[in-house]
């Protein structure tokens, strides 16, 4: 009797053969980019700011383009070079150098390649940026999934194409690495598209300020068992309960993950 792995392929086949696919099809939900690493990009990558917030671009100012190649994985064996015909027509790929040596491949089974030669990075943990053999030649790619792209003829700065053909064309947005963090071990960094911030376990922004009205949505943020500072973190035990002090401010918890009481400012790292 065949197991579930081989029954799966063999109706992924079927639909494949039943419905030829011409174009990408994409997860049913953008997968977000996790933070970068490192400062240092391939050679013309720079930063430029968009109405979205940060993306990386080429020399001329484009827009870069990832196409999740886990988003096309039913288009053929090998994702790394889906884009040839059509899509070629319209996106351009960010080529390395001719001679450079690619140093990932995309894995034969999805949950990891057995097999991987020596040298060569696993992608799920690749580093940011890695070069893959693409349709057109040794490619960039970003965070080990993203093959690297330009819309031909996009003006600069233009981010018209983010979440194209279904979630399948996405901006390489740029979230820098998060600082470095000397805090209780409940205290967090979190992204909020303009810059890091302070959170709680459950990603609730921290905060201090003065209350005028509404106080008792100011939940302190509790200091537990703790009694000794951390960095500039301080306990303090005079309200009802400990509490944390931030650079000699008390902390408090907002109530969600969005919502910060009237008076009350968000820390930042």
């Amino acid at each position: 009797m065949p197991d579930l792995r081989t029954l799966t392929r063999g109706l992924a086949l079927l639909g494949s053969l039943a419905s030829p696919m011409t174009t990408a099809e994409a997860q049913p939900a953008d997968l977000p980019i996790a933070a970068a690493t490192t400062a240092t990009f391939p050679p013309g990558v720079r930063i430029v700011k968009t109405s979205a917030g940060a993306v990386y671009a080429d020399r001329a100012s484009r827009t870069l383009y990832g196409l999740d190649m886990r988003t096309v994985m039913r288009a053929g064996a090998d994702p790394a070079v889906y884009c040839t015909g059509a899509c070629a027509a319209d996106w351009e790929p960010l080529l390395a150098s001719a001679k450079a040596r690619p140093n990932i491949r995309y894995p034969v089974e999805y949950g990891g390649d057995p097999n991987l030669p020596a040298g060569l990075y696993p992608v799920q943990s690749a580093p940011d940026w890695t070069i893959i053999q693409g349709a057109a030649g040794p490619q960039w790619v970003y965070k080990g999934w993203h093959l690297v792209f330009v819309r031909k003829g996009d003006a600069a700065g233009s981010i018209q194409y983010d979440g194209a053909e279904r979630q399948t064309w996405n901006t390489l947005k740029y979230i820098p690495p998060p600082p470095p963090l000397i805090a209780p071990g409940n205290v967090k960094v979190a992204w909020r598209g303009d810059g890091y911030i302070l959170t709680d376990p459950k990603s609730r922004p921290l905060y201090s300020g003065t209350c005028t009205t509404g106080c008792a949505q100011w939940l302190p943020f509790a200091g537990g068992m703790a009694s000794a500072a951390i960095g500039q973190w301080q306990v303090g035990t005079g309200g009802d309960v400990p509490q944390w002090f931030y650079r000699g401010q008390p902390v408090f918890a907002a109530p969600d993950m969005q919502s910060v009481p009237a008076g009350g400012k968000v820390l930042q790292p």
